[in-house]
């Protein structure tokens, strides 16, 4: 019989910091891209499975998984082979799959010189066992691996494993295992670790984070610090979701944030993950003006995954039938994998992304479109990953929607939330309210501003004042305001779908009914009552004029 005990625990921070710098970078081949597209199926899949455990925020590392999977392939045979081949979806052979890994890691490193990414591997086996020679010079050859042998008391490999965790983790991940969680039998350990550190492209300025209602899963209300910056982004929808990439320095590495439909949950979102949908779904985005909140959060997760891997469809790795016998000497069929975690943590804020993730083996012998404004408010539960450009390859992935913050925050029973609608005006009423008799439909000619959008711009930017007490503290931000402009091209009700400040609140509803009269909108040629919404941004005297999207 066999044993291989397998511990994976993977640590994941995001902060934003840096800019990335496309370097010089060779392209893949059709293999290699094939191999790369079924990595990213694994991904989804490993993703899918742990979140239909877990539920609520996680955070996975697929890649870290990945990277200690293709060292496991090295050293096993027959149907536990072909079992974590086809988990991995990687389809190629044992040489291919570690070139893939072994590129993917050169080319990571070197893509942009002011990104730090690191991937280190480690393979620690018992002191008075024999490593087989080509198992160590595939794995120092294709995984750049630390190969040692050491003392395998506790206190010693339990240090060994956690200084070496803190080390290539850059201090994120100190404590990887301890003493109850280790195999007295154990025979070899393997440990990968991924680090990724970058910024925005374009930062979010902490002035403008402010307090703002966050929808649960559950559909509480909690009060969160969202960030917020308008600009230039690629953006897209389809039936599904709304879809935000959000780059890192030059655009090599970026989030993808997927934000659920109105009626749609994440739940829906990761029912529907695969390789091919995300390709489908990155295509549909376009480089649009958009108004940008998405909340400040941390996430930490702690996920066992023996089970899990084998649902997928690899039990025979975790089992006595096991085949890992190209690993060490005289253990040609006594080992299989008694155990794999992963432990993973995510921190978001407005200067950048930092990422890392462990993975470790224990292995055990048993005998021994146009351009419109567009808005993205992350405001309740959402997916994301963070990939590489020019291989599609997915470094972490997750989804948030406050359940492990640990902050002590306001609850507010669920409330009904409009969908605004910005640049070009789409919903049509036929009564200036909002429930679930309105009639929504397109419109042929939207409400017109005497003089057109300039006019607007002009008056709003001309009229407004800004709040004494809000310039004195230096509040500043966007309100939204939404109002209804009725049939006859008079204001009717108006509300605030995006608060900043009582005072500014208010400012921004008493300029939208200061108004002149505008044309009404039509629809068959017959006058109807619009929903119009209207940002206005107020800036710091410090920093600018107040005004409209400014």
């Amino acid at each position: 019989m066999k044993r291989f005990w397998k511990y994976v625990i993977i640590l994941t921070m995001v902060l934003m910091s840096g800019l990335l710098t496309f370097g010089q970078v060779s392209a893949p081949t059709v293999t290699q891209g094939k191999i790369a597209e079924g990595n990213n199926d694994f991904a989804c899949n490993l993703f899918r499975t742990i979140y239909e455990q877990k539920k609520g925020s996680t955070i996975v590392s697929p890649i870290s998984v990945g990277y200690l999977l293709g060292m496991l392939n090295e050293g096993a045979d027959g149907e536990t082979r072909r079992q974590i081949t086809d988990v991995l979806r990687l389809g190629g052979s044992v040489q291919e799959i570690n070139k893939y890994f072994k590129k993917m890691m050169d080319d990571a490193q070197s893509i942009d010189p002011s990104v730090t990414l690191k991937n280190a591997n480690c393979i620690y086996f018992k002191l008075g066992k024999s490593i087989n020679p080509k198992y160590k010079a595939d794995m120092q050859n294709y995984y750049d691996a630390n190969v040692e042998a050491i003392n395998f008391n506790s206190s010693n490999i339990v240090n060994k494993i956690n200084n070496w965790s803190k080390t290539h983790t850059d201090g994120l991940i100190p404590e990887l295992v301890t003493k109850g969680e280790l195999n007295p039998r154990a025979v070899m350990y393997l440990l990968n670790a991924v680090y990724f550190k970058a910024s925005w492209t374009d930062q979010f300025d902490p002035w403008s984070t402010r307090d703002m209602d966050f929808i649960t899963h559950d559909g509480k209300t909690v009060k969160l610090p969202m960030m917020n910056r308008e600009g230039m982004a690629a953006y897209g929808k389809n039936d599904l979701c709304k879809m935000l990439c959000l780059p890192y320095g030059n655009k090599a590495y970026s989030m993808v944030v997927l934000l659920p439909n109105e009626g749609k949950t994440t739940d829906d979102i990761i029912r529907n993950l695969s390789a091919q949908k995300l390709k489908e779904w990155q295509s549909q985005m376009w480089t649009e003006d958009v108004d940008i909140l998405i909340p400040r959060f941390t996430t930490e997760s702690e996920t066992h995954l023996e089970a899990i891997l084998s649902s997928m469809g690899m039990p025979r790795a975790f089992g006595g039938n096991a085949e890992f016998p190209n690993m060490l000497k005289g253990h040609h069929d006594d080992l299989y994998v008694s155990m794999m975690k992963q432990k993973a943590k995510i921190e978001v804020n407005e200067e950048g992304t930092k990422a890392a993730a462990v993975t470790v083996a224990e292995e055990v012998s048993i005998g021994i479109v146009e351009h419109f404004y567009k808005y993205f408010y992350a405001t309740r539960p959402f997916v994301y990953y963070i990939m590489e450009k020019s291989t599609g390859a997915i470094f972490f992935m997750g989804t948030y929607c406050f359940d492990d913050t640990g902050e002590t925050v306001t609850i507010k029973e669920p409330l009904e939330e409009p969908e605004p609608t910005f640049g070009r005006y789409d919903l049509v009423v036929e009564k200036p309210k909002r429930n679930e008799n309105d009639i929504f439909k397109s419109v042929e000619q939207m409400p017109l501003f005497l003089g057109g959008e300039a006019a607007l711009i002009k008056y709003i930017d001309s009229h407004i004042q800004y709040p004494p007490e809000a310039v004195k503290n230096n509040i500043q931000g966007r309100v939204v305001v939404q109002f209804v402009v009725d049939k006859t091209g008079e204001i009717g009700e108006v509300k605030v779908v995006r608060s900043v400040d009582k005072d500014l609140d208010e400012e921004a509803v008493r300029i939208v009914k200061t108004l002149p009269k505008f044309i009404p909108g039509r629809q068959n040629g017959q006058a109807v009552a619009v929903w119009y919404t209207l940002p206005v941004t107020f800036k710091s005297p410090r920093k600018g004029n107040k005004g409209l999207n400014n």
